[in-house]
């Protein structure tokens, strides 16, 4: 039976404590919950307090994958509407400099795919 190894987080992109706008949201992040190429935590909204979103935090050192954020961003708001896809709430791109970051808030979802399809393994058994 495969089993996936937990989110282990890597390095802090200083983020996690702080008040963030992103596009016409603001949102406090909490804690790292995911990632891979990008760094996902939890984040409530300041005003609503009981929203919970997933932030998700990209840092982009090329065009390459400057594009494939932008890429991202664009289906997620072409696909908005599906019932099965995770919501594009807000999102904005900031010129750091040498690099480019991008901040895309979603709607939470309580359970992630690697329980779901761990749960449904476990029920067949």
């Amino acid at each position: 039976m495969w089993k996936f190894r937990p989110f282990s987080h890597r390095e802090s992109a200083c983020l996690e404590g702080r008040s963030i706008d992103v596009g016409n949201l603001k949102v406090h992040v909490r804690d790292p919950i995911g990632g891979g190429f990008s760094c996902v935590y939890l984040a409530h909204d300041v005003v609503h307090s009981s929203r919970k979103y997933a932030m998700k935090h990209v840092i982009s050192n090329d065009g390459e994958s400057l594009e494939l954020v932008m890429k991202e961003i664009s289906v997620m708001k072409l696909l908005k509407e599906h019932p099965n896809i995770t919501k594009l709430i807000s999102c904005s791109i900031m010129d750091m400099g040498r690099t480019k970051e991008a901040l895309l808030v979603m709607e939470f979802c309580e359970m992630n795919l690697v329980t779901f399809l761990e749960n449904r393994a476990n029920f067949l058994e």
